[in-house]
């Protein structure tokens, strides 16, 4: 099953005595031709111990697969022209989450090759949003995340690359558990376990491959695999295939420290008092979907590596003002919401920069002060 594309062959050239790894499909002639080079590069003195010392070896990614056509589509793609070029920006905005994806790959003993699944979900890209509505770095749908992350008014751990990873990699894992095998299970997680169960139980077909070929997918689905396949290839054997991409540095990564807060604060009150960017501060904690901490509940705030003590001395200086979110409904009024929260109607509009007279519409989200 493990198996090299046809167009891996054709860099037989590039190997030394003992490297040739045998191809089902290998024409009798490409076989002797491969002998004859064997005898040469063992035997001639043309051959330099500076050449050998120049030769790259072919490493195989650590999941199974076929010599497919999709497979050899996807590989002429991104080893040339744009995409190409897009690979290598996307490696670059890999580079700060990598070392974490791959760490906990290799707690749970998963194939290490899955770190490049993202490049095929949002490009790497942490602020993804599809048209679909799946967000983040994983590409997760707001109905399948149940048992795996949180949403709600304060949060959506879908934006958060660490917290998405370790969802990710979990349900790759009870995919695989599943189909015990990791093209099913790939194919499952983009297209949902239950529709592959019941596609498989309905065809009889319990081969991701003889599903592809057999048109039983989706074109997103169909694609899915193979391009996967293809990319984490390339990206392994990037020197092999002599292209130049951004290579994997843990110096990158994107570092910090964590603080449990057991009260509600402002990020930007936050940045005033240590002097930490904003910008930092919503990078580190991307699942916020306000720039404050979740009110009436404990939170796990990241903040930069090396900040700990500045963060916990200001947060002992900063405001009693906590902020709650109040959606419009039917029959609202300013009066009404203000005198629900204790506060005067001034401060909800001076919260809100509303005027008095302003009409609510239904479905508005308003911040109202709390004062503890």
């Amino acid at each position: 099953m493990r198996s090299r594309t046809m167009r891996q062959y054709n860099h037989i050239s590039f190997f030394q005595p003992g490297h040739v790894r045998l191809n089902k499909r290998m024409t009798l002639k490409r076989l002797l031709g491969c002998m004859l080079l064997l005898c040469f590069t063992s035997y001639a003195p043309v051959f330099s111990s500076q050449q050998n010392e120049d030769f790259t070896e072919y490493n195989f990614i650590d999941i199974e697969y076929p010599d497919h056509k999709l497979i050899d589509k996807f590989h002429m793609e991104y080893t040339s022209g744009f995409g190409l070029k897009k690979l290598q920006e996307t490696l670059e905005k890999a580079a700060p989450y990598r070392p974490y994806i791959r760490r906990k790959l290799m707690e749970k003993g998963m194939p290490l090759c899955l770190e490049f699944l993202p490049i095929i979900e949002s490009n790497y890209n942490t602020k993804a949003l599809s048209k679909s509505g799946a967000a983040g770095l994983w590409q997760f749908m707001e109905n399948s995340i149940a048992g795996y992350l949180t949403k709600d008014e304060w949060i959506d751990e879908r934006k958060d690359p660490w917290l998405s990873t370790d969802a990710a990699l979990e349900k790759l894992k009870d995919n695989y558990n599943y189909f015990n095998d990791w093209a099913l299970a790939l194919t499952a997680y983009n297209m949902g376990r239950g529709g592959l169960s019941s596609l498989i139980k309905k065809t009889g077909i319990i081969s991701a491959w003889n599903l592809i070929d057999g048109g039983y997918l989706k074109a997103e689905t169909t694609n899915y695999v193979p391009k996967f396949i293809a990319i984490a290839d390339i990206i392994t054997n990037a020197k092999y295939y002599g292209l130049e991409l951004p290579e994997y540095d843990e110096r990158k990564e994107l570092k910090f420290s964590t603080i449990t807060l057991n009260t509600q604060i402002g990020l930007e009150e936050l940045s005033a008092f240590t002097g930490i960017d904003i910008a930092e501060l919503e990078t580190l904690n991307p699942a916020l979907t306000y720039p404050f901490t979740p009110y009436g509940r404990q939170y796990t705030l990241r903040i930069p590596k090396g900040t700990e003590e500045i963060v916990a001395d200001a947060i002992t200086k900063m405001s009693n003002l906590s902020t709650d979110v109040y959606i419009v409904e039917k029959g609202d009024t300013l009066w009404g919401i203000s005198r629900r929260y204790g506060i005067t109607v001034k401060e909800l509009c001076e919260m809100n920069n509303f005027s008095e007279t302003d009409i609510l519409r239904i479905g508005t989200k308003l911040f109202v002060p709390i004062y503890k």
